[in-house]
């Protein structure tokens, strides 16, 4: 047991059962989060509303409770905060400078074009005239547009295929950045989808699992579904555990969680971008299910200074991240079984939307409707089990229609590719 005093910053309520689990594991908990209604400020041991990069104010809260031993970000917007703090308190962490590496996706793709073997042609940009010329420069399409700077979650990311297209894109990016982003522009990469949870310390850097991922229908690439373990052979994962530690490495991250995203081609693993913290949603509680590691507990006590209690994946299990994926309406109720709700292999099932609330077309994360996590020995299994909680999960409109997500042309599409 510990009694390391740990901020977090970010109390969603997917952040809840992380949380409990730094508790559970002795630490004491102080949850930061601007939204004082945030679930996870009520799991903590003390809660500060307060926004995460508001830095002068952290501290100043911080000391009135008699000062931490560590910070950790729960999500994109909190890594250079953690990192500012940790830097200003003299804790351990990873560098201000390594923190805004792996916030910007073009400072990624400059770093990664050194190491020549996992990165793409790309141009960064900063108006539609230049995004015209680099689109000349690249020479051809498919392209990907995405803002340098945003909030995650593939905001403003879009397919270009022809011409016509640039200058939609370009908005859509630059409107979806955080203020005075750039825009990356890169070749589209052809191959299967990945996302993968590591953990990194004193040089090391060890893959706990790797997901495979279902996509939106162009042009825009949001995840429909994430399932545990890829369909990948031995040998391809070692080129995956090279190309982590190698990308982790030319970042300057030294320690913590990291979530890398990348493309397997024919010439193998091509990265897409990392992140230096866990994956978002519900991905530290799959990465525990699927290998047998706590990531977020390893993360905690390496922001404490401490080394991490279990690092190599110790389990191989089935898991599916499924979003729930509903045709554009108005929303007059959603009903979800308590059968599926007590299933203890679904670790958590919900609704993000609201009667009365429009549901758009799929475009962001934050179009999704719902979500569901299922669990089982084998991948196939917990596909399967997804499939049927998804025909028992019935969207009700406005209009007195009534559909489920398996209905739908567009997930049908996907989960049968």
């Amino acid at each position: 047991m510990t009694s390391n005093r740990i901020l977090i910053l970010g109390g969603g309520r997917y952040n809840v059962p992380s949380i409990r689990s730094a508790r559970d594991a002795g630490f004491f908990t102080i949850v930061a989060d601007r939204d004082p209604e945030a679930p996870g400020l009520k799991e903590a041991d003390v809660a500060l509303p307060i926004d995460l990069n508001n830095c002068d104010a952290l501290i100043e809260a911080i000391e009135k409770q008699g000062g931490i031993d560590g910070v950790l970000s729960m999500a994109e917007v909190g890594v250079r905060a953690a990192a500012s703090l940790s830097c200003r308190l003299g804790l351990p962490s990873i560098s201000k400078e390594a923190a805004e590496n792996a916030t910007s996706k073009a400072a990624m793709r400059r770093l990664w074009q050194r190491i020549g073997a996992y990165s793409t042609p790309f141009e960064v940009v900063n108006t539609p005239r230049e995004a015209e010329e680099a689109v000349k420069s690249l020479s051809r399409f498919p392209l990907i547009f995405k803002p340098d700077r945003s909030f995650g979650g593939s905001r403003g990311v879009t397919r270009v295929d022809g011409p016509d297209q640039v200058s939609r894109a370009f908005a859509a990016a630059q409107a979806a950045g955080l203020p005075n982003s750039k825009v990356v522009i890169e070749h589209c990469l052809e191959g299967s989808e990945h996302s993968c949870e590591v953990l990194i310390w004193q040089g090391k850097t060890s893959v706990l699992c790797i997901g495979q991922k279902i996509k939106s229908l162009l042009p825009y690439r949001v995840d429909v579904s994430v399932r545990y373990p890829a369909r990948l052979s031995q040998v391809q994962e070692q080129a995956i555990a090279e190309m982590c530690h190698n990308a982790v490495s030319a970042l300057g991250l030294t320690q913590g969680a990291g979530h890398v995203e990348f493309a397997y081609t024919e010439h193998g693993p091509v990265l897409f971008e990392l992140g230096a913290r866990c994956g978002g949603g519900h991905t530290p509680q799959i990465a525990r299910q699927v290998s047998g590691v706590d990531e977020f507990l390893q993360a905690c006590r390496m922001a404490c200074g401490m080394p991490p209690s279990q690092f190599i994946p110790s389990e191989r299990r089935g898991a599916d991240y499924r979003f729930l994926i509903f045709a554009p309406g108005i929303v007059k109720e959603v009903t979800i079984p308590e059968s599926l709700r007590a299933d203890p292999q679904i670790v958590d099932v919900g609704i993000t939307i609201q009667p009365g609330e429009q549901i758009r077309t799929l475009r962001s994360t934050s179009d999704r409707a719902g979500f569901l996590v299922s669990t089982a020995d084998t991948l196939e299994e917990a596909v399967e089990r997804a499939n049927h909680a998804c025909r028992n999960i019935n969207v009700h409109y406005a209009d007195g229609k009534t559909a489920h997500a398996s209905e739908l042309l567009e997930f049908k599409e996907l989960a049968h590719s």
